[in-house]
């Protein structure tokens, strides 16, 4: 089989999920990996990190999330059904983090929302009708 039949079934079917499953109809984004991202950044002190600081990822609206957060390029926990929450303060001390949270959640006409709570911390990210979850929290720890 060549690759331009076997690129067009997986496009096809790619379209067909998206029709059936209620992800997003958006295929030619999905193909072409296009995808927006949420960016934050923020500066912590090493005493903040003596209180949880929660990262809690909920799916609102009935939607149910399939994804994962990864610190600094390491999975540290997997997104699955509608709420996730870490204590980033067990993976953390002085230095630079990147928080990224991908996945996809359905039906895509729900949203999820992303909060970062601490000791005087709160970062509020929320994303809607995309079906895509493409969040970063770059943090610097002094």
């Amino acid at each position: 089989m060549s690759f331009k039949p076997l690129a067009l079934a997986t496009f096809l079917t790619l379209g067909l999920l998206g029709m059936v499953s209620g992800f997003p109809q958006d295929v030619s984004l999905i193909a072409q990996g296009q995808h927006s991202i949420q960016r934050t950044s923020l500066n912590l002190n090493t005493n903040d990190l003596n209180q949880p600081l929660l990262l809690t990822v909920k799916a609102l609206n009935g939607a149910n999330i399939q994804g994962k957060i990864n610190l600094n390029g390491q999975v540290i926990q997997n997104l699955q059904g509608n709420t996730t929450q870490v204590n980033l303060s067990n993976y953390l001390g002085r230095g630079n983090y990147d928080i990224i949270i991908t996945g996809s959640y359905y039906p895509s006409q729900g949203s999820v929302s992303i909060t970062l709570d601490g000791n005087g911390t709160q970062v509020n990210q929320q994303t809607s009708q995309t079906g895509f979850l493409n969040q970063q929290i770059s943090l610097e720890v002094q």
